[in-house]
């Protein structure tokens, strides 16, 4: 198969391939985040989904295989039935050809389209209708349909193989499902937070500006949010960086932040983080013990706001509520096995998706 820079390429107007709609649906869908429908809006993430609902408005659902172009020029391509309304202002692409040439398109659009739009000058339907893209062509000069779908199956069969490989290998890492008590019949008891690790200490970070940033490698750069697992971005690994550097394997304890204050994160890795954070050693962490403690101790985030924001002094007086052992103790064992079956229950339903896409592709 001829690579992409083989192929002879033209541009054509999005009007002359597609047919357009714009989303007609409430600004404010019913039952938002209580059904099963993808609702698509404008935004860069989550293929522009931003909410699920159950009983969409009438003509606001749009069938799959369509692509849909915000108003900042974002271009996303559905393999579903979605939900897409008016405040997003998304417009709808509708292009009777494979489903693969469609995905192909979608991103040649979002290639074209991404750089130009903004507040001051949004994607409108009139916009789009003059917006050209760039396609590979046959011979006579048309849009090659044939050449996107098969570039697009086997981009997707690699990226399948890979993501099955990368499951099959952290299956195997982990182990068998081990049958342990739920939840509900393990004795739990308070444990004082600063007792459960002797060694408390904050982030040394000084800020940003002073720290190069990187696209890949370098230290991941925490700030005080338990998105993302705290990860605000990557920065360089110099003489100036390097004292700031901590070591992984603790529990950050977010101090303040936007809307953050009271949560906490498990970092394996090395990073460099804001003094917004607190972090805790101890040697009874581990990947699992410290996921199992995460979940546990967010459950006090309720008590600090930016009102009442997290310190030493204050969280020397948190508790965390930990299943324990015959001793009264943290049953450690049995917080990692439980977070490890979970992780195994998680994986085995990834490797089922990724196997029925396989067949669904077949098929």
């Amino acid at each position: 198969m001829q690579s992409l820079d083989e192929k002879s390429w033209n541009e054509f107007y999005l009007n002359d391939i597609f047919g357009f709609k714009l989303a007609k649906g409430d600004n404010q869908p019913k039952n938002m985040n209580q059904g099963r429908i993808p609702v698509v809006s404008a935004g860069e993430t989550n293929n522009g989904v931003t909410a699920f609902v159950s009983n969409p408005d009438e003509g606001s659902v749009f069938q799959s295989g369509t692509v849909t172009v915000d108003m900042f020029g974002k271009a996303f391509w559905h393999g579903y039935d979605y939900c897409a309304v008016s405040h997003g202002r998304v417009n709808i692409l509708d292009l009777n050809v494979p489903n693969n040439s469609s995905q192909f398109i979608s991103t040649c659009i979002d290639e074209g389209t991404i750089s130009k739009y903004s507040y001051n000058q949004m994607c409108s339907q009139k916009r789009l209708t003059r917006q050209k893209v760039m396609l590979p062509v046959t011979d006579s000069g048309e849009p090659d349909y044939e050449y996107m779908a098969e570039y697009t199956r086997q981009k997707r069969d690699a990226m399948l193989d890979e993501y099955r490989k990368y499951v099959e290998a952290r299956i195997e890492e982990l182990g068998e499902l081990v049958e342990i008590p739920v939840l509900g019949k393990k004795e739990w008891k308070p444990f004082s937070i600063v007792e459960l690790f002797p060694k408390i200490i904050p982030g040394r970070g000084k800020g940003l500006n002073h720290l190069p940033k990187v696209n890949t490698g370098g230290v991941n750069y925490i700030g005080a949010t338990n998105r993302n697992n705290g990860v605000l971005c990557y920065v360089e690994e110099d003489d100036y960086s390097r004292p700031m550097i901590l070591d992984g394997n603790c529990i950050g304890f977010i101090k303040n932040g936007d809307g953050s204050a009271g949560f906490a994160i498990y970092k394996a890795e090395k990073f460099i983080s804001t003094s917004d954070v607190l972090y805790g050693y101890a040697d009874w962490l581990n990947r699992f013990t410290g996921i199992f403690f995460v979940t546990a101790q967010d459950m006090i985030e309720h008590k600090y706001s930016h009102g009442y924001k997290r310190n030493k002094e204050h969280l020397a007086g948190d508790k965390v509520m930990l299943p324990i052992d015959n001793s009264g103790e943290p049953d450690y064992a049995y917080m990692e096995q439980y977070a490890k079956n979970m992780m195994l229950r998680k994986y085995q339903q990834y490797l089922e998706f990724i196997n029925r896409q396989n067949v669904a592709e077949v098929e």
